[in-house]
């Protein structure tokens, strides 16, 4: 499990993180705002053929394109169809991969902002501790959130060798 003190050291002031929760389907995710490039409304992808149910196909995202993910069906949830107010997180990847510089993920909601301090995360220990493409799962203020591991997503993409 990811050390969730990472989050927490990612240069922010003095142990206070700027995130986003992002709710999914009977779960929410929480990221650091330097994950999140932009919360876009909800459009329709372009389906790719034979590509796994979680990946959803690509968007089109300032004239970029862009893979859209299902993370609750990435990480071995049941696969979950956009509601009325869903939304695009895109999220930006971490290794400086020209061809995925971006992956978007659906969110089942509005994500809102939320300030984590230090003290206030706590590592939370889970039934689905060895779930694909999470880091972590973890308390804030009593309550529970998961934390994408954005890593995986992108490998994920690349050994579908559809970009």
């Amino acid at each position: 499990m990811a050390d969730t003190k990472e989050i927490v050291a990612s240069g922010q002031i003095s142990g206070v993180v700027h995130c986003l929760t992002i709710p999914l389907n009977n779960e929410t995710a929480l990221l650091p705002n330097s994950a999140i490039a932009e919360v876009i409304g909800f459009k329709e992808p372009t389906a790719v053929d034979d590509a796994p149910e979680w990946f959803l196909g690509y968007i089109e995202w300032r004239e970029k394109r862009v893979p859209l993910i299902s993370f609750e069906s990435v990480s071995g949830k049941e696969l979950t169809a956009a509601k009325k107010n869903s939304r695009i997180c895109v999220l930006n990847t971490l290794n400086g991969n020209a061809q995925i510089p971006y992956v978007g993920i659906l969110s089942q909601g509005i994500p809102s902002l939320a300030i984590v301090q230090e003290q206030g995360l706590e590592d939370k220990e889970s039934s689905d501790e060895n779930r694909p493409a999470v880091g972590a799962f973890v308390e804030v203020g009593g309550a529970e959130a998961l934390i994408p591991d954005i890593d995986e997503l992108e490998q994920r993409l690349i050994r579908l060798n559809l970009l």
